[in-house]
């Protein structure tokens, strides 16, 4: 597949200078500790946040600083990202810069430590512009339900895993649809079908690193379209919900067209189901997912489940 394909697919187009100077951009990883997680991936989220402040237009908005990302101590954010155990900490940060605009990514548990970010975050009357929640998992010390989006997140980009049959060779806690927390609209929420053909825990890591490119070639390249990248640039620059929510769809008719898995997508008022090219039914790839990360998911997957569990009673118990 070339790759050169991969990165042809329609970004917003630039639009009049906006004052990013104030902007900050976190990414949250998942896992009961950052090293349980794939290395590609942890990866990935690092450099996701170089691309977006290597882009002009963000570069030319900020001084040439990019967009905030060093919010803890070298102990708490050794990388680019942040481990979703520091969700808190985040929160007191973000509290005294007062962030505009603010973008949030999460994978995982991370997902989840997004959304208890942002129900604080929403108290001070802090404005998250756009958010991605990649299968979001709950962690023990939510303050809410990871799936119920508060109404200071404006946009959110919400790719969950859809079992198939392949999910029981390594079964694993995976995502789900999202509302808003007021009503149970899906009024700024795109939600997106992922029924990847894999075992659960690789369904799930893929359920963030395809969306972000995938796998990378000696060239560079990506094999997947950058959808992470694309639509966090357009919500910067300015775009409209609908505007953000058409790019994730052109990106991702690719993917589906590539991974050959059809992905749904709803919003409010729209809802469809993206076919891949040529294909009238479901048919999948070999897993992607090198023999570290597979050893690295097993091991996290009984954590994760014994996470989920306490998680289950302390709820139980409000």
């Amino acid at each position: 597949m070339p790759g050169s394909e991969k990165r042809k697919t329609p970004r917003s187009k630039a639009r009049a200078e906006r004052d990013l100077s104030q902007g900050v951009i976190v990414v949250f990883s998942g896992g009961p500790v950052d090293i349980m997680n794939p290395k590609e991936v942890l990866d990935r989220m690092d450099q996701l946040i170089r691309d977006v402040n290597s882009d002009p237009f963000v570069a030319a908005n900020t001084g040439g600083k990019g967009l905030t990302f060093r919010l803890l101590s070298d102990f708490e954010q050794p990388s680019n990202h942040i481990h979703q155990a520091f969700w808190a900490a985040v929160f007191k940060k973000l509290k005294s810069l007062k962030p505009s605009p603010l973008i949030l990514v999460g994978h995982s548990n991370g997902g989840a430590a997004l959304m208890d970010l942002a129900r604080l975050l929403e108290k001070q009357d802090i404005v998250v512009d756009f958010a991605i929640t990649a299968d979001s998992v709950f962690t023990i010390i939510d303050n809410g339900d990871p799936n119920k989006v508060p109404s200071n997140v404006l946009v959110n980009l919400n790719p969950y895993t859809i079992p198939t049959d392949e999910f029981w060779i390594l079964p694993f806690p995976i995502g789900r649809p999202s509302q808003r927390a007021s009503d149970g609209s899906l009024d700024g929420i795109l939600n997106v079908g992922l029924p990847f053909g894999e075992p659960g825990a690789i369904a799930h890591r893929d359920g963030f690193y395809d969306l972000a490119g995938g796998d990378q070639s000696v060239d560079g390249a990506y094999a997947f379209p950058e959808m992470m990248l694309d639509t966090i640039l357009a919500a910067l620059r300015g775009a409209t919900k609908d505007e953000i929510f058409q790019l994730a769809q052109a990106d991702l008719q690719i993917l589906a067209n590539d991974v050959r898995i059809p992905i749904s997508l709803t919003t409010t008022g729209f809802s469809t189901t993206l076919i891949p090219a040529g294909s009238r039914s479901r048919a999948t790839t070999p897993s992607r997912v090198r023999p570290m990360a597979q050893s690295q998911l097993r091991k996290l997957n009984p954590v994760l489940k014994n996470l989920e569990r306490q998680r289950q009673l302390a709820f139980k118990g409000r």
